[in-house]
């Protein structure tokens, strides 16, 4: 959909910066209330908005200046990029948040983004309320000495995506631990 790199090179790219003792920072990110856009507006539409969440991520991602950087495509509605650790990953993240916030309201009716929310029927036949789609941007800081393995990375970028996630709307979060 998006003709970005999947897991496997996502994968590889990793392990490659870790084998290389390379310091690099993770970027993830993930849609929030797609799956109430998708049910709404159907998944044509959807996949509209995946793929210009992937362009606004490249074109953000490969902004930054003297540093080899990775884009990929988990699946689904989360990405995933990789960047030097040097680069300013708080400038990435706000432009990222910033271009999406402003592009999403393109792909909603009038009524909708003048209520804020979108109405979906739920199982039960209840109406359901959902804000328009944010995204979440998670980012793990993996300077050499801090990880052995990719799955290390993983599950601390899962914590720091689901931080981000906690905050109503598009926003992000950014690990910095070390490790001694």
């Amino acid at each position: 959909l998006t003709g970005l790199p999947g897991n496997v090179q996502i994968q590889a790219e990793m392990k490659k910066r870790l084998l290389n003792k390379e310091d690099f920072a993770i970027i993830y990110i993930d849609l929030d209330n797609f799956k109430a856009y998708n049910d709404v507006y159907g998944f044509i539409k959807g996949d509209e908005i995946i793929k210009l969440t992937a362009r606004i991520i490249t074109k953000n991602v490969h902004a930054v200046e003297d540093s080899e950087v990775f884009v990929g495509h988990i699946g689904g509605d989360d990405f995933v990029a990789i960047v030097d650790e040097k680069v300013n990953h708080d400038q990435i993240c706000q432009n990222i948040i910033a271009e999406f916030d402003t592009e999403i309201v393109k792909y909603y009716n009038d009524i909708d983004i003048e209520r804020g929310y979108i109405e979906v029927c739920n199982r039960r036949g209840k109406i359901e309320e959902f804000p328009l789609t944010s995204i979440s941007i998670g980012v793990v800081v993996a300077d050499k000495k801090r990880f052995s393995n990719i799955l290390e990375i993983g599950e601390v970028g899962a914590q720091v995506k689901h931080l981000a996630k906690t905050t109503m709307g598009s926003s992000y979060a950014i690990d910095r631990r070390e490790e001694y």
